[in-house]
């Protein structure tokens, strides 16, 4: 992570029908299609849990994980955190796979 995190002073965390996420994508991304999360400077973490629902079934993990893991995924982007490039994108995967497993045993699950 970078050595100065610059993070909002306070976190949103929005969950959105997939319709209203494509809508978001497609204004933002050029890209009308659902996506999991998306996360703005200014604090806003958008996370669909249709999209969550269905790549938890393919990953055969509980759905609270992955809404769990897209909540981090949008903060970790808060704190500076890139997946454009596959380099940014491994060290970011080793990052919330760690901070995922340590809420997931905290909370009783593991």
């Amino acid at each position: 992570m970078p050595n100065q995190l610059h993070l909002p002073q306070k976190i949103y965390l929005v969950l959105l029908s997939s319709k209203t996420m494509g809508e978001i994508h497609g204004l933002f991304f050029n890209d009308p299609s659902p996506t999991d999360v998306i996360s703005f400077d200014y604090g806003e973490i958008l996370i669909c849990p249709l999209v969550a629902e269905r790549e938890a079934h393919s990953r055969s993990i509980p759905v609270l994980k992955e809404v769990l893991l897209y909540g981090i995924h949008g903060m970790l982007h808060l704190c500076g955190m890139d997946d454009r490039r596959e380099e940014e994108r491994k060290q970011m995967e080793v990052q919330q796979e760690f901070i995922l497993k340590s809420i997931w045993e905290k909370l009783g699950f593991a």
